[in-house]
């Protein structure tokens, strides 16, 4: 998987989560923005590595030496991903999970590549 293959992904993942939330299915749209939040962690990863974590796991360990701040957002997007399984979910709650993907890519110094997804995303919470 190279870079221009995880920022499609990214991409319609984020895209597949607004038009989730829209319809107001909660927990299909967490589960596509949490799957955005793992590419662009992914994407992140790959440019400052060169390497491809295969799994939740690595992410989390390369996350956590790397980027504490975005650990953190990550594994609190990961704890109500998780929630989707049992757990009815509203929308104040996607919107968070929502949220967190701008705040990602600033963190990551990706504005200039994803600004129009920006700024899609925060005309969706006016």
């Amino acid at each position: 998987m190279n870079t221009d293959t995880l920022k499609k992904g990214f991409i319609e993942f984020v895209e597949g989560g607004i038009d989730e939330e829209n319809k107001s299915r909660f927990r299909l749209a967490i589960t596509a923005y949490f799957k955005a939040i793992s590419q662009l962690c992914d994407l992140m990863i790959l440019k400052r590595t060169g390497f491809l974590p295969h799994n939740h796991t690595e992410r989390f360990r390369i996350l956590e030496q790397q980027s504490r701040e975005t650990y953190d957002i990550v594994n609190m997007s990961f704890k109500i991903y998780r929630d989707t399984y049992s757990r009815t979910l509203d929308k104040e709650t996607c919107v968070k999970v929502k949220n967190e993907i701008p705040k990602i890519i600033r963190l990551g110094k990706l504005e200039e590549e994803f600004k129009d997804l920006i700024q899609q995303i925060q005309g969706q919470n006016n």
